[in-house]
């Protein structure tokens, strides 16, 4: 093994050996939870791991359950010290701190699943205990969805409850957004890695987050891509955080259901919003209740009630969301043609008025760049004729 060149030795005694062994072995390909419980219980710890290089744990690969792509890997021969110092500086260079599992700002909750992260990346305050509650849903939720979402993680907000949830399009972050209207905390639990923002319009909900608004975690190595085989990880951590995980909208195999299957075998409650049966997306909670796999929640205080905690008695902050009425003069039939060219029309036609529509997807189907759409959006929701929802979404009024 090489040893760690003399411009990372700063970097060395800074995080320290045992953290960079951690973020060496898990930036492997192919390694997860289960698998660094595996090396750290075969080697007594994840660092003894690392000075034994990639050939020792390729000897292993049997006992360890290696699969192919932490083989092929290996079998590279990386330098993994070098590996753990990139890592760790690429971390922090978004500003972002790691937890490893025993140390005392390690969340206890997560213990209580059988293989928990053996490291977290942190940006923000990440209270090792707090009362805290998920919100979960679809990326393609209907105006009312997102306005549930919203009046949860406001009014949780305002009770002093931690919202948690997965920082995706749609009802994840309507809940953001909400907790931070109430001036509360949120975190979001991504399933990529902690310097990458997954979806890009959301760059800017992880950095108020990150800088006072709660915190953004990750268990991914920095630069993981948010391929579906991180996202189970990703709904059993914002499971586990919680003191009950609450279902808005889902469609029938979901990533929020699986949350809510998660939180079911860590006898976490699951709370489900009821909705139209006539809605897709109202199928997943319905189904929930249907099957008393969930309790009924028509709003946020049905969930504090059962959990006995206090129902703030403050009224909305004065910069919540609320609902615009249309305008007076707004177009009933369509939009007036005299102030408005071609493109602006052409958008004004790709919108639904139920299901909220993503700039980038009009964007391309406009045929024009996101940006020139996302300006074009802007003055018609001046004119009211459309309506922003958080995450660059957008519904015609």
């Amino acid at each position: 093994m090489d040893p760690i060149s003399q411009s990372n030795a700063g970097a060395v005694a800074d995080a320290g050996p045992d953290v960079l062994a951690a973020c060496a072995l898990s930036s492997v390909p192919g390694v997860g939870a289960s698998t660094l419980a595996r090396i750290a219980d075969r080697f007594h710890s994840l660092r003894e791991a690392v000075d034994e290089g990639p050939g020792r744990l390729l000897e292993q690969s049997d006992d360890l359950r290696l699969n192919t792509e932490a083989r092929h890997y290996l079998a590279q021969g990386p330098n993994l010290r070098e590996l753990g110092v990139l890592a760790w500086e690429a971390a922090r260079k978004v500003g972002a701190r790691v937890l490893l599992l025993g140390d005392m700002g390690y969340p206890p909750q997560l213990r209580r699943i059988a293989r928990p992260p053996r490291l977290l990346y942190v940006r923000g305050n990440l209270a090792p205990e707090s009362r805290r509650v998920a919100v979960v849903g679809s990326r393609a939720a209907d105006e009312v969805g997102l306005d549930l979402a919203q009046a949860f993680g406001d009014l949780f907000a305002r009770a002093g409850v931690e919202l948690v949830s997965g920082g995706a399009r749609g009802i994840d972050t309507a809940a953001h957004v909400g907790a931070l209207w109430g001036q509360g905390s949120s975190i979001a639990v991504l399933g990529c890695g902690i310097d990458v923002s997954y979806p890009s319009e959301n760059k800017e909900l992880f950095a108020r987050l990150a800088n006072g608004g709660g915190a953004v975690v990750s268990e991914f190595p920095p630069g993981a891509q948010p391929v579906s085989r991180n996202f189970p990880r990703r709904n059993r951590t914002v499971a586990a955080l919680s003191h009950a995980v609450v279902v808005v909208r889902a469609a029938p195999g979901s990533g929020a259901l699986i949350t809510a299957s998660e939180a079911r075998e860590l006898e976490i409650p699951v709370f489900a919003v009821p909705g139209n049966p006539s809605n897709p997306l109202a199928e997943g909670p319905n189904g929930l209740l249907r099957d008393q796999q969930a309790k009924l929640a028509t709003g946020p205080e049905d969930v504090l009630r059962a959990l006995g905690w206090p129902i703030p008695e403050t009224p909305p902050s004065d910069d919540a969301p609320h609902r615009r009425a249309p305008a007076s003069n707004g177009p009933s039939a369509g939009p007036d043609r005299e102030v408005l060219d071609a493109k602006d029309i052409e958008l004004w036609r790709l919108l639904d008025e139920r299901t909220p529509v993503h700039v980038d997807d009009l964007a391309r189907r406009a045929q024009i760049p996101a940006r020139e759409a996302l300006g074009r959006l802007a003055e018609l929701e001046l004119k009211s004729m459309v309506v922003q929802r958080p995450g660059k979404y957008f519904l015609r009024r």
